[in-house]
């Protein structure tokens, strides 16, 4: 009985060392994202902010990793076409930039060539794009052009194995949800926005 035990212990090691060697110890996925903006400032109703960026993960187990996630937008043409449609004047400089910096769990299935994955992100964004709004649509001055916001994350995505080390992201769809006021008025805003991303994701560490 005892040699049997001992056995199954040993069979149950060796598994288990199997299975971790064929998860990689770090991900790295780099890529293009662009954001659907709910800025919930009237009259404005959307607009698309477009950027890329990267992240870090490290797997803990054969499941479940942790990941920071950086990324830079710029607004094109959206937010000064929906102002000019609302016949308001453009006053003030109406471009703007967005950074988000995230960090949460990611649980993913590191097997097959394909490895979907979904992720619970939470941090902040910077923004100027929010003040800069805001001036043309209320014609205040003395509003700050720099906002920094709390910011999370709800979505996942699928990875595609070409290669033990390079995996290709077709698709990673996230609930993008952040808060910005503007400071100097009483304007603050739950912003609900759609995120997409695709690229590559490196592998190192594994099998």
């Amino acid at each position: 009985m005892k040699k049997l035990m001992f056995a199954l212990v040993v069979t149950l090691l060796f598994t288990v060392a199997a299975v971790a060697q064929d998860v990689p110890k770090f991900e790295i996925p780099v890529g293009f994202s662009f954001v659907n903006v709910h800025p919930n400032l009237s009259p404005i109703t959307s607009f698309n902010i477009f950027g890329g960026g990267g992240g870090f993960v490290y797997n803990v187990t054969p499941w479940i990793g942790i990941k920071a996630d950086f990324m830079g937008y710029t607004q094109g043409s959206g937010l000064k076409n929906q102002l000019v449609n609302n016949t308001i004047p453009l006053t003030y400089n109406v471009q703007g930039n967005v950074f988000t910096y995230m960090f949460g769990p990611q649980i993913k299935k590191h097997s097959g060539k394909f490895q979907p994955f979904g992720e619970a992100l939470f941090g902040a964004a910077h923004s100027n794009a929010y003040a800069n709004a805001y001036n043309n649509i209320h014609g205040l001055t003395s509003a700050s052009s720099n906002n920094n916001a709390f910011a999370m994350e709800f979505g996942g995505g699928l990875d595609y194995a070409v290669t033990p080390h390079i995996q290709l992201r077709p698709v990673e769809v996230d609930y993008l949800y952040t808060r910005f006021g503007v400071n100097g008025t009483s304007y603050t805003g739950n912003q609900n926005n759609f995120k997409y991303f695709a690229g590559v994701n490196f592998t190192f560490g594994g099998k």
